[in-house]
């Protein structure tokens, strides 16, 4: 179980930093600060690390999706055994 979760939390601080930077290379064009890809990471690491929420909630993203996305189906299964 733990082992799982660190697999995800990496996934999360590496996997959400290169997918914004590849979308945004296809939809806006290529970043245009210093280093590329590495220097948006560094900014997202250095604003995460300074306590910033915006950037925690950036990398955390897909697993605030998904905890919303069971809350909702859990929700719905209350809902249903009330009717019921």
């Amino acid at each position: 179980m733990v082992k799982r979760l660190l697999y995800i939390i990496l996934l999360c601080l590496v996997g959400v930093p290169l997918t914004i930077y590849w979308i945004g290379g296809l939809l806006v064009g290529p970043y245009e600060g210093e280093r590329g890809l590495f220097g948006m990471m560094g900014s997202i690491y250095g604003d995460a690390l300074t306590g910033h929420l915006s950037a925690w909630i950036l990398l955390f993203s897909p697993l605030l999706l998904v905890g919303i996305w069971i809350g909702f189906c859990q929700l719905r299964r209350i809902m249903q055994r009330q009717i019921s």
